[in-house]
């Protein structure tokens, strides 16, 4: 049998396979990469709680947001907490303790859930504007079906 050995090139000279060694193995690292670096913390990931921590903070306030828009309702209302008024609805089928309550306590949750749905919006690759976009037009659309259901109860 031909010695093959001698035919093939040793895997070890090859770049790709000497990276691959390098980074599985630490004894052949070099000895910059052998120092010890400071601890960092997660800034870019802490960063990207920002929409979260906004919806925390409208969702704080939102009692008092709600009581401002009392001179633009119902359509106030509508645009900014369409989901406390879609919970609220004798239409969606709930129970008459869980409708009293549900709208309470989404009232509380909106902008934080929000806001998480548009973390998850920016780190699938959507711009901020595109976010809160998209997010508008899920107020707008659930204007719509209010305004529609509104119109069928008259």
């Amino acid at each position: 049998m031909p010695d093959l050995d001698r035919t093939m090139p040793d895997p070890k000279k090859r770049p790709r396979v000497a990276r691959q060694r390098t980074l599985l193995d630490p004894s052949e690292r070099s000895l910059e990469e052998k120092e010890i670096k400071p601890f960092k913390l997660p800034v870019r990931g802490l960063f990207s709680w920002w929409p979260v921590v906004l919806g925390m903070g409208l969702g704080y306030l939102a009692p008092q947001l709600r009581d401002l828009l009392v001179p633009w309702a119902p359509w106030g209302m509508r645009l900014v907490f369409p989901f406390v008024l879609i919970a609220g609805r004798p239409e969606v089928g709930l129970s008459e303790e869980l409708t009293a309550m549900l709208p309470q306590a989404l009232l509380f949750a909106q902008f934080p859930l929000e806001g998480l749905a548009v973390k998850f919006m920016l780190r699938r690759g959507a711009s901020v504007p595109g976010a809160y976009g998209q997010l508008a037009y899920i107020h707008l659309l659930c204007t719509l079906v209010l305004w529609l259901v509104s119109r069928a109860g008259a």
